[in-house]
């Protein structure tokens, strides 16, 4: 479905590639990171059109604290908080080659959040907004507004590998045949039993979403809902700790404003949960990376 962030699992948590030899978080090229304050200094500093082409459509960037993780109920509330509707997420695109003897690269982000078409079916087309139902919405909000705690979830825990060996034909004086193997693996926790639909289609590819009909493609959106909320709060326990902090990020796109919430390690200082700025990677100056060589 179109803009249907609910047909992926942790979107938020793709890697956003950048191209280039040396590339580095966002967050952190530039100033080393010796304070919370340093992450979102050098996110400013690295908003340029030559790291983000689109980022002429971002305006008033603002960072300020929140609040620490002090204790179990703030803790639970984020964890809820980026397993759920709200947090904002991205949609990437990007390409790069070679044109004229010349290298490029593009790279566009756009903020937007998970799940949005459970509230805004603008844009959609009349067969996904006939999905979209107005009872099916309301089951899709109410899962996703549902307060959930991994720790006390009795889970189903699910592990899959999928193996293809692909048999290539050389033509030569004799015939040679070799076997490529490719293998995936696939972790996924649930406290619902993991349907036949979604194995199929999100664990094997064997089936297409198009080959269902209406309510088993409802069905398997309700339950990849569950499955990612699930997922990010086993996510977020593993990044997150007591005492971390929350940072808000504040900005414009295209006229509108949004605001960001992100968690840094008290540790590190460093910035370890966030959908929408952490994963992209930059390209580091050349100067630099001869600098770090020694050269």
């Amino acid at each position: 479905m179109k803009r249907n962030a609910a047909i992926s699992i942790l979107i938020l948590l793709q890697t956003i590639c950048m191209y280039g030899q040396k590339r580095m978080s966002i967050y952190e090229l530039g100033d080393s990171i010796v304070n919370y304050e340093t992450n979102f200094e050098n996110l400013i500093d690295n908003w340029t059109t030559v790291n983000v082409t689109n980022a002429y459509e971002f305006k008033a960037f603002r960072y300020a604290f929140v609040e620490a993780l002090t204790d179990s109920a703030r803790y639970n509330y984020y964890r809820n908080f980026f397993s759920g509707v709200e947090v904002l997420s991205a949609s990437t695109s990007g390409n790069s080659g070679v044109e004229n003897g010349h290298e490029y690269r593009t790279f566009y982000i756009r903020p937007g959040y998970a799940h949005g078409d459970f509230y805004d079916t603008r844009g959609l087309t009349e067969k996904q907004k006939t999905i979209l139902s107005d009872d099916f919405i309301q089951k899709g909000k109410e899962l996703l507004t549902r307060y959930l705690n991994v720790d006390k979830m009795n889970l189903k825990h699910y592990s899959y590998e999928n193996h293809k060996a692909d048999t290539i034909w050389r033509a030569s004086d004799h015939s040679i045949s070799s076997i490529r193997f490719s293998s995936n693996s696939s972790n996924i926790a649930s406290p619902d039993s993991i349907s036949a639909n979604y194995i199929d289609i999100r664990v094997l590819g064997k089936k297409a979403t198009e080959q269902l009909d209406t309510t088993e493609l409802r069905r398997l959106i309700l339950e990849e809902i569950l499955i990612q909320r699930t997922m990010t709060q086993l996510y977020f326990n593993r990044e997150v700790h007591l005492g971390d902090k929350v940072y808000a990020v504040r900005f414009e796109y295209l006229g509108k404003l949004y605001t960001n919430y992100v968690i840094c390690s008290t540790k590190t200082k460093k910035v370890v949960f966030d959908f929408l700025f952490k994963s992209i990677q930059v390209e580091q100056p050349k100067y630099l990376i001869r600098a770090s060589q020694g050269i």
